[in-house]
């Protein structure tokens, strides 16, 4: 028996083969459809790795930034409560400055109602002198009266003294002519003749 007599078996192999060609497109068309895929999967993966690189060094620039900041905390702290000590401060002042103001204000009440009362004093004492004035001029004029009665006065005391002078000498006169009256009644008078 020969086997080129038998033909059905060709025709299987061309099934198979037609099988396995289909197959193998499939799988090309499978490998490159997943090529593809892998492709853009290495480049998401690509992108990813790039941006995970960027992400990571963005975390370490915060990381320190976060440490800096960190270390910095105290002193801002620090500064911060110098700070509010400053503004208690300057709010003490501020108080006081207001409760100054406040008693000046009164003080300047008080001093426009002692400038009133000073003022009506003032004039008080503006009529007071010119009443003095008035009493014054009065007194000059009576002064001169008086200084003309003065002078009068002086020559009739002048006039006086003089006429006292007088008197005396003559009182004197009188003594004298008394006193030699008396001597001569003292002396022994001779006795009449009988």
């Amino acid at each position: 028996m020969t086997y080129s007599t038998v033909p059905a078996p060709q025709k299987k192999i061309s099934a198979t083969a037609i099988v396995i060609g289909l197959l193998v497109i499939a799988i090309v068309i499978v490998a490159a459809t997943l090529g593809t895929k892998v492709r853009s999967l290495n480049g998401r993966v690509a992108k990813a790795q790039t941006g995970l690189t960027q992400a990571q060094d963005q975390t370490a620039k915060l990381q320190t930034q976060l440490d800096e900041a960190k270390a910095g905390t105290p002193k801002l702290q620090a500064q911060l409560d110098e700070a509010k000590a400053a503004a208690a401060k300057l709010q003490a002042q501020l108080d006081e400055a207001k409760a100054g103001m406040a008693a000046l204000q009164t003080q300047l009440a008080a001093g426009k109602t002692g400038a009133t009362t000073l003022q009506a004093q003032l004039d008080e004492a503006k009529a007071g002198a010119v009443t003095l004035q008035t009493q014054l001029d009065e007194a000059k004029a009576g002064s001169g009266a008086l200084q003309t009665l003065a002078d009068n006065a002086k020559v009739e005391s002048t006039q006086l003294r003089a006429q006292l002078k007088d008197t005396q000498l003559h009182a004197s006169d009188l003594q004298a002519k008394l006193d030699q009256a008396q001597s001569e009644i003292a002396k022994p008078q001779p006795k009449a003749k009988r």
